[in-house]
């Protein structure tokens, strides 16, 4: 939703490959697309601010499952989009 993709990677510690608790950025796209240290801190800023984001509406959801939390943010009882299009208009200004 916010125009950021990576992938979710196993850590150390996880319970479980199928629940991964890293993620995995494309670094050599990043810096093929001329990013230096402080887009690369940027990036880690946006990623951040998503966290946030999902941590936040996490606490409104009834349930515990990725489809609930889906049906969850599509719905008239979520009050965070005006962030996240924030977010992605930031996102967007960097990579365009």
């Amino acid at each position: 939703m916010a125009s950021i993709t990576l992938n979710k990677n196993s850590v150390p510690g996880d319970k479980s490959a199928l629940v991964p608790g890293g993620i995995c950025l494309g670094t050599p796209v990043m810096t093929s697309r001329q990013f230096t240290e402080k887009e690369f801190i940027a990036t880690a800023d946006f990623i951040h601010e998503g966290v946030l984001i999902v941590l936040e509406a996490k606490g409104c959801v009834q349930g515990s499952k990725l489809q609930d939390f889906m049906k969850f943010i599509k719905s008239p009882e979520f009050s965070l989009t005006y962030r996240i299009t924030d977010l992605q208009r930031q996102v967007e200004v960097l990579t365009i």
